[in-house]
């Protein structure tokens, strides 16, 4: 299996986990009264994709900011067909979508932060200790 292959796949089951995450805490304290098959399958596909769109931050050629704004962008125009497709969406809640969409980008921005922060400092430590080890 291709390097390129294994990655999108990997991209893309890390969405599934974040949606997933996300969905389920919104069934647990937003109220929904019934969820049905396809409820649950767009929201894996879509988290699935918005994982694949994160491909973006490994463009060479653009900064970080506009990446950013790509992925946002992106992720927000997959979350509205995802919405449009279940019937969740209506002019009635756009602002609460908006609202909780912009929320929970941040909240899941600052968590793959801090994992990466995470996972780059565990590695330093390696680093280090294999240095101090010559």
């Amino acid at each position: 299996m291709s390097k390129n292959f294994r990655n999108v796949i990997n991209c893309f089951t890390n969405g599934v986990g974040y949606g997933a995450t996300t969905f389920l805490l919104f069934v647990a304290f937003d109220g929904f009264q019934s969820v049905t098959s396809f409820n649950v399958l767009s929201v894996l596909i879509i988290s699935g994709l918005i994982g694949v769109l994160t491909l973006v931050f490994d463009l060479d050629n653009w900064s970080y900011l506009v990446e950013l704004l790509l992925h946002f962008l992106g992720a927000f125009s997959l979350i509205l067909v995802m919405m449009w497709l279940n019937h969740w969406l209506s002019l009635q809640n756009w602002l609460n979508f908006c609202i909780s969409f912009i929320g929970i980008y941040l909240i899941i921005f600052f968590i793959v932060k801090m994992k990466i922060a995470s996972d780059v400092k565990r590695v330093n430590q390696k680093l280090s200790e294999r240095h101090q080890k010559k």
